[in-house]
């Protein structure tokens, strides 16, 4: 995806997405950080004021192709807002592991579902059949979300819940 696409919300915003790019580094670590603690601790799993240069190296190291990672963003202003991203798993052809961050302010307006439905449509492009996700099994949310695209639950236990979500073709 190297040009903008629109996103519509289900309040009938529009923002724009496009490929996350190395040049977005200082806007994803601001972002990271704008997060509230505790949804900073549902997406990554731990308590984390900010993300590490390592991390920052991690999550920017983008082929476009096994790895690909979308930013929504306001038109205006140019902040991003949502991040959702793929990784082909490895020894698995076909297979990837999905994340996806809402900034507080912006969840539960389908910003979310409006972003992961692009990366679906970015992953089918590369080959992608099946997108894999790891939820902290409080992110009751972040399950909403994906069950609702049509992913189905494979495993919960632990703390963790485990979704299959199939690429090729939007969910109602």
């Amino acid at each position: 995806m190297s040009t903008a696409l629109p996103v519509r919300l289900r309040d009938g915003t529009t923002l724009l997405a496009r490929a996350l790019e190395a040049r977005d580094r200082a806007a994803l670590a601001a972002g990271a950080a704008r997060l509230s603690p505790d949804s900073r601790h549902l997406r990554f799993g731990t308590p984390k004021p900010r993300l590490a240069a390592g991390e920052l190296d991690r999550l920017l190291d983008l082929d476009h192709h096994e790895r690909e990672a979308l930013v929504a963003y306001d038109p205006v202003s140019g902040r991003g807002l949502a991040v959702a991203r793929y990784a082909s798993s490895a020894g698995e052809p076909g297979v990837a592991e999905l994340a996806l961050t809402v900034a507080d302010e912006w969840q539960g307006r389908g910003l979310g579902p409006a972003l992961l439905e692009l990366l679906r449509e970015r992953a089918a492009e590369e080959g992608i059949r099946l997108l894999r996700a790891s939820a902290i099994g409080d992110n009751r949310r972040a399950v909403k979300v994906a069950r609702r695209a049509g992913a189905t639950v494979v495993s919960a236990g632990g703390g963790l819940v485990e979704l299959e979500l199939p690429v090729g073709g939007r969910t109602a």
